[in-house]
């Protein structure tokens, strides 16, 4: 990549202007993946890079991997100055290089588990819980309207990409997806801060859809309402509730089997002999 000359734009070149569309999500196909680490993680499982835009400095850098390669061969690799890039950049501190990639529309089956997000508002939340549903081999995300959108610039990188991986649907009601995975022999379970099954002794059956709240105010009383029973993560020491994404870390782990009865012995008194 280093004896490469990738054409220079200047600040107010159409191509830009598409590239802010983009960003702001206004062609809702496409979507933006910025940082180093992000783009090089992409390419490396075969996402195509359909543009890419770096500064001299990061293009000089650039690893050798055949969708990188692609896109500089094609024409479709640009570079900016960097007060140019920084200027376009959807992040305050950029690291010289966003390449676009496609947003995939991808439905939920009702196989596995599958997160169904109430109202979650804050991208970087959102795109957390799509990175914990695939850590914990979760078959999709459903979001419901209300919820940050999860191609969002913020939401891809808080995700570390999986939100291009995993099947996340989003704009979808529960009141839709409920009744198939009844269907297919499942259950539908809200998650809340009390009231429900112990964690522990939660026997949930599969395909499993399992609903998380808005951040401030929980899950809808309609989106309880529709649930067949809700679970608690049980909480110590006056904790009140947990953050979405601890919460739905602290469950697919349990459902996961990576989190098991405590490893730690019960600390015993001990009384001093007179």
């Amino acid at each position: 990549m280093r004896n490469l000359e990738l054409p220079l734009l200047g600040r107010h070149s159409s191509r830009l202007t598409r590239v802010r569309r983009i960003i702001r999500r206004q062609e809702g196909d496409l979507t933006v993946a910025e940082g180093v680490r992000l783009v090089r993680d992409l390419a490396a499982i075969g996402v195509e890079m359909l543009e890419l835009y770096a500064t001299p400095e990061r293009a000089r850098d650039l690893p050798s991997l055949p969708s990188i390669e692609a896109a500089v061969a094609t024409g479709r690799a640009y570079l900016l100055d960097a007060a140019t890039f920084d200027r376009l950049a959807p992040t305050q501190h950029s690291q010289g290089l966003i390449a676009v990639v496609a947003a995939p529309a991808r439905a939920v089956r009702e196989e596995g588990i599958v997160l169904f997000l109430d109202r979650i508002q804050d991208p970087g939340n959102l795109g957390a819980l799509i990175r914990c549903a695939a850590a914990f081999g979760a078959s999709g995300v459903a979001c419901s309207a209300g919820c940050a959108d999860p191609f969002s610039p913020r939401a891809l990188r808080a995700s570390a990409g999986h939100a291009l991986l995993l099947p996340v649907q989003a704009e979808v009601a529960l009141e839709a997806l409920a009744p198939r995975f009844r269907s297919a022999g499942g259950s539908v379970v809200a998650t809340t801060g009390r009231g429900g099954v112990p964690l522990p002794l939660w026997l949930p059956k599969s395909p499993l859809l399992l609903a998380f709240g808005n951040e401030g105010v929980g899950l809808s009383q309609a989106i309880l309402d529709a649930c067949d029973e809700r679970v608690t993560v049980p909480l110590s020491g006056g904790v009140e509730s947990l953050n979405v994404t601890v919460a739905a870390g602290v469950v697919l782990a349990a459902l996961a089997g990576v989190a098991g009865p405590p490893i730690l012995e019960p600390q015993r008194s001990q009384r001093r002999s007179a």
